[in-house]
């Protein structure tokens, strides 16, 4: 990781924390919505899934997202990454932070390909990029 940044993962006091990045995220989402999507995620015992922040040494959280272990085409393990949202703050080097976790998760579960899903929209829906992928992108990390 980096001595900025701290992964953990969410708990219900986190979940708490973390709200409002939801909210700035997408404001439609209440916060009993945000918690039982919460509780929804912990109480699987499966260590296959998952949610995770990413905290300053503040305890402020930068970023959020959701993954699961899957197996793609060729029947490779895949870490599947979704809900990843991330407060862009200058100079804060939260993209570097969420590629490092990604890869440390990534390795933890033995998988070979990384995938970032990206919400789905309609043609007339205004089209706007995840700044962390496209960030992943540019460094030459393969996203699919």
């Amino acid at each position: 990781m980096n001595e900025h940044f701290q992964a953990l993962p969410i708990d219900h006091q986190d979940a708490i924390a973390a709200y409002p990045l939801v909210f700035m995220h997408d404001a439609s989402i209440t916060t009993e919505q945000w918690l039982r999507f919460v509780r929804r995620r912990s109480r699987s015992s499966s260590p296959e899934t998952g949610l995770i922040a990413i905290r300053d040494r503040r305890g402020v959280i930068h970023a959020v997202f959701s993954y699961r272990i899957d197996s793609d085409l060729r029947v490779r393990r895949r870490l599947s990454i979704s809900d990843l949202i991330v407060a862009h703050l200058p100079g804060s080097r939260i993209d570097d932070a969420v590629s490092s976790v990604v890869a440390d998760v990534s390795a933890q579960h033995g998988c070979q390909i990384v995938t970032i899903e990206r919400p789905f929209a309609t043609p007339s829906a205004r089209r706007t990029g995840c700044p962390t992928a496209e960030a992943l992108l540019r460094r030459n990390r393969r996203v699919n």
